[in-house]
C-alpha cells in the first residue's frame, strides 16, 4: 500500500492471516464454447485507485490493449475503493470513498468513456468506511458494505443518476464484500466474523435480515462473495490458513444459503479475495475467475448450477497484488487490478489448461493502488 493510513486500512482487514501459496489439483477444465468477437472499443475499463485518490479510465480496442480516455485519471477524494455501474445502459458510475464515508456519481460519456460528475441536490452519505458496492440488476438500487459493519441502501434516478438514502442497515462485524442475486430479490455481504450475512430486499429497497439465510464459516477471515448473473447460485471465498472457497444454492423462496462445495483447506493460493463469473462466454457452465492477492496469481475454473466445481483449477500468473477482476461485456477479455503494481493485465477470458501461459495480451499502468475495476459497454 502507498499510503500509511490505506496501509493501515488492508492490515487490520487481513491481521492474522498466514497465507500459503499451494497447487491445485489435476484434472479436466470445462472451457465452454467459442469466444465471442466484440466490435473495436466496445467497453470501457475503470479502476477506483485508493491510493492515487483517482479513477483510472481506458477503452479497449477489441485486440486487448489499453488507450487511456481523455482526461484520465479523474481525481476522486477520499481513497476511492470500489466501483460500479447502473446496468443495462452503464450511463452512470458509482465510487465508494473510503476516508469520506460517501458515494461519488458520474456520468459516462457513451463516446469517449469520459467521466463527468453527477450534479444532485445531496451528498450520497453513507456509514462509516464503505468499501465494496454493488448495483442491483435493474439498476434501481445501490447498497455498499460499510467495514463498521453495515450496508447503506439508495436508490437511483434512472434520468439524473443521483442517490437517495434508503436506509443502513447493521452486519456482523466488519462487512466486506457484497452481492445480489439474479432475481435481485437478496442480498448477501461476507464479513470479518466469519459468515455471510442475508438479507430481502423490499420493494422500497430496505433490507429485512433473513435469521435462518446466512452461514456462518467457523473463521473470521471471508473475504469475497459473488452470486452467478444467470442462475440461483453463491460463491465465497475464505483466507488466512483456510484459502478455500465454497458454493451455495439460493432459495429462490426465502433466500436462505445451502452449502453445496467446500474446497480442502489450503486448496486456494493466498488470499483469494475477489471473484468474477464470464456468463458470456457460457451462460450455464460459466468460467468463474478468483484474484489471489498475496499469491500473485488467480485461478480459474468452471462452476454449474448445481454448484459443482469443475475437475481442476488452472492457476494464472500475474503481477504483483492482483485485487479485483472484470470480464467486458463479449466476454472475451479478463482485466485484472494489480494493487501491488498499480497496473492493468488483460488476458483472454477463454482460459484453459492448453493456453493459460499465453493468455496475457497486455498491461496498462494505473493510478496508485487500485482497489477495484469494473467493465461497461457503452451506453
Amino acid at each position: 500500500m502507498k499510503g500509511f493510513v490505506l496501509g493501515l486500512f488492508r492490515t487490520a482487514i487481513f491481521l492474522g492471516f498466514i497465507f500459503l501459496i499451494t497447487g491445485c489439483s489435476n484434472g479436466k477444465l470445462v472451457a465452454g464454447g467459442p469466444t465471442p468477437t466484440p466490435s473495436p472499443g466496445n467497453a470501457f475499463v475503470y479502476t477506483a485507485n485508493a491510493g492515487g485518490n483517482s479513477i483510472s479510465a481506458f477503452a479497449n480496442d477489441g485486440t486487448g490493449a489499453l488507450t487511456p480516455v481523455p482526461g484520465s485519471p479523474f481525481s476522486v477524494p477520499g481513497q476511492p475503493f470500489g466501483t460500479a455501474a447502473a446496468a443495462p445502459n452503464n450511463k452512470f458510475l458509482y465510487v465508494t470513498q473510503f476516508q469520506n464515508n460517501q458515494v461519488s456519481g458520474f456520468i459516462i460519456s457513451p463516446t469517449t468513456g469520459v467521466l463527468t460528475p453527477l450534479t444532485c441536490p445531496s451528498v450520497a452519505t453513507t456509514d462509516v468506511q464503505p468499501l465494496k458496492i454493488v448495483v442491483n440488476p435493474t439498476s434501481t438500487l445501490l447498497y455498499t458494505a460499510n467495514q463498521i459493519g453495515s450496508v447503506s441502501g439508495f436508490a437511483i434516478n434512472a434520468t439524473t443518476g443521483c442517490l437517495t438514502a434508503i436506509s443502513t442497515t447493521p452486519t456482523d462485524t466488519v462487512a466486506r464484500g457484497i452481492t445480489i442475486d439474479q432475481s435481485g430479490q437478496f442480498l448477501y455481504v461476507v464479513t470479518g466474523g466469519g459468515g455471510i450475512d442475508a438479507f430481502s430486499i423490499g420493494a422500497n429497497g430496505a433490507l429485512t435480515r433473513l435469521a435462518i439465510g446466512g452461514f456462518d464459516s467457523g473463521t473470521t477471515t471471508m473475504l469475497a462473495v459473488k452470486a452467478v448473473p444467470t442462475f440461483e447460485l453463491l460463491m465465497a471465498t475464505d483466507g488466512g490458513s483456510t484459502n478455500d472457497l465454497r458454493t451455495f444454492n439460493i432459495n429462490t423462496s426465502t433466500g436462505t444459503l445451502t452449502p453445496i462445495v467446500a474446497t480442502t483447506p489450503g486448496s486456494s493460493p493466498a488470499n483469494p479475495s475477489a471473484i468474477a463469473f464470464n456468463t458470456p462466454l457460457n451462460a450455464t457452465t460459466p468460467l468463474f475467475y478468483i484474484a489471489n492477492t498475496a499469491a500473485n496469481n488467480f485461478t480459474v475454473n468452471s462452476v454449474d448450477a448445481t454448484g459443482a466445481i469443475g475437475n481442476a483449477s488452472v492457476t494464472v500468473p500475474d503481477s504483483t497484488g492482483p485485487i479485483d477482476l472484470s470480464v467486458d461485456p463479449s466476454g472475451k477479455f479478463l482485466y485484472v487490478a494489480n494493487n501491488g503494481s498499480n497496473t492493468v493485465s488483460v488476458f483472454n477470458a477463454n482460459i484453459t489448461a492448453g493456453n493459460f501461459t499465453t493468455a496475457l495480451l497486455s498491461t496498462a499502468p494505473t493510478g496508485g493502488g487500485p482497489e477495484s475495476i469494473v467493465v461497461v459497454g457503452h451506453p
